[in-house]
């Protein structure tokens, strides 16, 4: 027997609607990882030996994916100098602040060996990452833009950002070496 018009237009809204169905469960249920990378509001620059500054640098991970994720490692490429820095510790925080007489003094920040860090699907994670320079260098005054990876086993992940280091920086950093300098992100992309 013959369908009416009324059957085919039936048939073809409810295929239509499995396909939508299928496409959503897919995307939402079986799609990859997907990472968003940020990285927060201040930098810490800590001048430490001849080799030249170690950065921290506060970092969030967003997965957009239906699969969980692992970051293995991560590097921060700077542009002036032109130089890549492997990650060398994770931080829980950056310390923090304690008063005495008056004067606010910045307290120790604690240091991990790098571990790999979990992100499940649909979830975050955080974690405040300090790169290490391998080969000399110094910082000069002014704009400079850093790039941030963020490795696992599924892909890699980049984030840009901008600080501006002020000849007041490069000077107390001269001053008090060993001492954690904020610099605050000017942009991020």
């Amino acid at each position: 027997m013959a369908g009416t018009k009324v059957d085919w237009l039936a048939l073809g809204v409810s295929v239509i609607s499995f396909g939508f169905a299928a496409f959503v469960f897919i995307y939402s249920e079986l799609r990859g990882p997907d990472i968003l990378l940020a990285v927060g509001h201040d930098v810490l620059i800590t001048n430490t030996t001849n080799l030249g500054p170690r950065i921290g640098v506060i970092c969030s991970f967003v997965n957009e994916g239906a699969r969980q994720t692992i970051i293995t490692n991560a590097t921060l490429g700077v542009d002036s100098p032109r130089i890549t820095l492997p990650l060398a510790m994770v931080g829980e925080s950056f310390g923090g602040w304690e008063e005495s007489g008056g004067v606010f003094k910045a307290s120790p920040t604690k240091y991990n060996l790098a571990a790999p860090i979990p992100v499940k699907g649909h979830d975050k994670a955080a974690a405040i990452f300090w790169f290490v320079p391998v080969t000399s260098f110094e910082f000069t005054a002014g704009r400079h833009q850093f790039t941030l990876k963020a490795i696992s086993q599924d892909g890699t992940w980049e984030r840009h950002f901008d600080l501006d280091i002020t000849p007041t920086d490069i000077a107390n950093m001269g001053k008090t070496p060993y001492a954690d300098h904020p610099i605050s992100v000017v942009e991020q992309n």
